[in-house]
Parts: C-alpha cells; sequence; structure tokens
C-alpha cells in the first residue's frame, strides 16, 4: 500500500467511525444527568444548558451523523474511480466536520471539562451532582384582568442563571477583583453562573469602605445573572424576592452581617435607560 493509501484509510475511519462514535460518546454525558435524576428522583427533569429541543437537535445530529458515516462511508469503499472516491470522500469529511461543529456548540458543557471529571473521579462517571435542574412541576401561563404572565412558580434557578464565556466573566471581574475574599469566591461565582451547583455562602464578598461598596456587588451580579430581564415581571415582587433569595443564598457579605436587599437592584435599575 502506498503512503496515499494510508492516508486516505485514515481520514476513512475518522469520518466514518471516530466522528460518529465521538458524538455518542458526548450526548452519554449529556443525557447522564437526565436518567441519573430520573432514576434517584423518580422525575424527569432538564437541566440548565439542556432543554427538549436542545436535546432532540443533538440526537438528529449525532443520528445524522452516524448515517453519513455509514452510507457515504459505503460509497467509498465501492467505488473503483479515483475521482468519484476523492469526491465522495470530500463530502463524507466535510458534511462530518459540519455535523461535529454544529453538535459542539449546541453542548451545555466543554468535552475537556468531561475528560477531567472522568480522570479525576472514575467512580463519579454515573453519578451527577454537578448541574441545576429545572423545575418541572411549573404552573403554565395563568391570566390576571385579561393579561397573560409568567407566574412566579415558573421562575427558576435556570432563569436567574445564564452561561458566561470566560473571557467575559474575566473581564466583568476584573473591575471589582478587590471585592472578594479569596479566589476561590470568585471561582464558585463562575461556577454559579454557569449552573453548577456550589456550596451555599461560598462567594464570600468584602465590604470595608466606600471604594467596595454594595452598588459594585450589585454591578457585578446584574452583569453576570438574568436578574433585570425578569425583574419587571407583572408580578415583580414574587418573582424580584425569589431572584434576591437565590443570591443571598450564595453570597456571604462580611460575616453575614449584611444581606441584599430589592432596592439595592432598583436603585441600579432606575439609572439605566
Amino acid at each position: 500500500m502506498t503512503i496515499y493509501t494510508y492516508i486516505l484509510s485514515f481520514i476513512l475511519i475518522f469520518a466514518r467511525i471516530v466522528v460518529p462514535v465521538y458524538l455518542l460518546f458526548r450526548l452519554f454525558f449529556i443525557v447522564k444527568p437526565l436518567f441519573v435524576n430520573l432514576y434517584f428522583e423518580e422525575k424527569f427533569r432538564y437541566y440548565v444548558g439542556i432543554n427538549k429541543s436542545r436535546l432532540l437537535i443533538l440526537v438528529l445530529i449525532f443520528l445524522l451523523s452516524f448515517l453519513l458515516g455509514v452510507f457515504l462511508g459505503k460509497e467509498v469503499l465501492s467505488v473503483l474511480e479515483t475521482y468519484k472516491i476523492l469526491l465522495n470522500l470530500f463530502l463524507l469529511v466535510f458534511t462530518q466536520f459540519l455535523l461535529f461543529y454544529m453538535f459542539e456548540i449546541k453542548t451545555p458543557s466543554s468535552i475537556f471539562k468531561i475528560v477531567k471529571d472522568c480522570l479525576e473521579n472514575p467512580s463519579e462517571i454515573f453519578k451527577q451532582r454537578e448541574v441545576v435542574f429545572e423545575e418541572s412541576d411549573v404552573i403554565g401561563s395563568m391570566n390576571q384582568n385579561g393579561v397573560n404572565f409568567k407566574d412566579a412558580i415558573n421562575l427558576t434557578n435556570g432563569d436567574i442563571i445564564k452561561q458566561v464565556h470566560r473571557r467575559e466573566f474575566d473581564l466583568v471581574i476584573e473591575k471589582y477583583i478587590n471585592i472578594f475574599r479569596d479566589s476561590s469566591s470568585i471561582e464558585n461565582l463562575y461556577k454559579l453562573c454557569n449552573g453548577i451547583e456550589i456550596k451555599e455562602g461560598s462567594i464570600l464578598i468584602k465590604i470595608n469602605n466606600k471604594r467596595n461598596s454594595k452598588q459594585n456587588i450589585i454591578e457585578i451580579l446584574t452583569s453576570l445573572f438574568n436578574i433585570q430581564k425578569n425583574w419587571n415581571s407583572h408580578i415583580k415582587d414574587k418573582t424580584n424576592t425569589k431572584i434576591i433569595d437565590f443570591l443571598n443564598k450564595y453570597i456571604t457579605i462580611n460575616e453575614g452581617d449584611k444581606i441584599l436587599h430589592m432596592n439595592d437592584f432598583t436603585r441600579l435599575f432606575e439609572k439605566l435607560p
């Protein structure tokens, strides 16, 4: 066999087998929390980053990748003309790469984090403690005086949390980094922003002068969470209380002698256009 035959064989194996198997591996770790939660809690709930539509998209991309690997790969092996082999191989590689890219941008967690977790805690593969699950027993839209609105029970942690890119997070934190008492508090805030469960009160913040004011804290949290987006609902008193309770659950200011209040955020939002 010539070197070109080896290269073409390697490309064919990669596009026909490796990519679909890789996507299946990724899909396993995406659906694993759903079924672990179903088994232990006996109810099916989606977690932050995965909903019904996104899961369906990922499954369809995997199936399409698998079918393309089977049928286009078969076409590559069945033809004798060199130009047809190269054409089919090009189509196979191109479509698999496109599906690979489409799959990755829809996944809720990085492959590097998955591999790292597997290597560090192989016994934890079939357990799941690092995702925030959406509430499934929500009441649908309600009507009050002819106006449809979202009831407070529908405001889950997932409505407050938004996935934040690391670079975006660092730029927000850089301005007020002296507010945090230690680096682990910053890391815990980053995890919380991306839906990873942390210990209650593990984000330690200090207020000791005007520079470290509560307003600075509010600006940081407003930049990182979906607070303003959910603040002015038709039942904002209940909704806003839920947002404040969520933040106070994980954030400890000084020695716990200070907490966040609704007025802290309201004053900021009144200044915004």
